[in-house]
């Protein structure tokens, strides 16, 4: 990502343009690069563990099996990137992604779908929050509510009242999710028995985004933990499903909308409480 960071944006243009003409080569003729601004891009950002390089098998399913242009990246300090990660400098990495996609000859006149699991659905609410004109939909894969609610259920034994001290990073979806256009739809994929990021911390995300009027669709997975939910059976029948419904048949206006959302409170819920919530809505 050093690279990328480090240009200006008629730059980046100009660097898309020389792999454009690079990649016609290779595909042979104009259909190709026609019919790659008529499929959706699909902006991937990982998880804690690993880096991209972990994610070619998920970026293989997009873009061979639902046939979705695919841009990945490994943020400062993950795979071969240079630096020290921190949450304002993986928030500079994913701007300069998204400027980078947005000014590509060919991926900035696609529809731009954005798919993170756990860290990597923070990083798609930020990312969707400050590049809400040109984001048109959302998969967030077992993904916590903030480092706030998480930290707690993970680490019990550290008290709370050490939290604001020892705390340096919140990625807090109060502050991202209010800003994400109520007609921009969003996929919840869940692992119902994911062990690190609990139930209750995708539910509450639900919750924020219902309480809004958001655009949104659930799908959990009863034997999905944390790191396997991705092969559950199921798993990428709904994205097809969803890519259908919502990308390519649905109607993606962007509406600006105002939010006062300066914080939201967190609920502990089992998943069983859940579903009679929502059965009973």
């Amino acid at each position: 990502m050093s690279d990328i960071r480090a240009l200006r944006k008629e730059d980046r243009r100009a660097r898309a343009e020389e792999e454009m003409i690079k990649w016609a080569a290779e595909m042979g003729d104009e259909k190709s690069i026609s019919y790659a601004k008529s499929r959706p891009t699909v902006v991937m950002f990982h998880a804690n563990a690993g880096n991209m390089g972990h994610r070619v098998l998920l970026a293989r399913n997009f873009n061979v099996d639902h046939r979705c242009n695919v841009f990945m990246l490994s943020y400062r300090g993950y795979g071969l990137s240079e630096g020290t990660p921190s949450e304002h400098g993986l928030k500079l990495d994913i701007q300069a992604a998204m400027k980078y996609v947005e000014a590509h000859p060919i991926l900035g006149d696609t529809k731009i779908i954005l798919y993170g699991q756990s860290l990597g659905g923070a990083a798609c609410l930020y990312a969707g929050s400050k590049n809400k004109d040109i984001v048109s939909g959302l998969i967030l894969e077992n993904t916590f509510f903030s480092f706030t609610t998480l930290i707690p259920l993970i680490l019990p034994q550290i008290p709370k009242f050490l939290l604001p001290i020892l705390l340096t990073e919140h990625w807090d979806a109060s502050k991202t999710l209010p800003f994400i256009p109520a007609s921009t739809p969003i996929l919840f994929l869940v692992g119902s028995i994911d062990s690190l990021v609990k139930f209750p911390q995708m539910h509450n995300l639900r919750k924020l985004r219902e309480r809004d009027g958001g655009k949104c669709q659930w799908k959990d997975f009863e034997r999905g933990d944390h790191n396997d939910t991705c092969v559950q059976p199921g798993y990428w029948d709904a994205i097809g499903r969803w890519l259908k419904e919502e990308i390519e048949e649905g109607s993606l206006v962007v509406v600006e909308k105002e939010s006062s959302s300066s914080g939201e409170e967190f609920s502990e819920v089992t998943r069983e409480e859940a579903m009679e919530e929502k059965a009973s809505t």
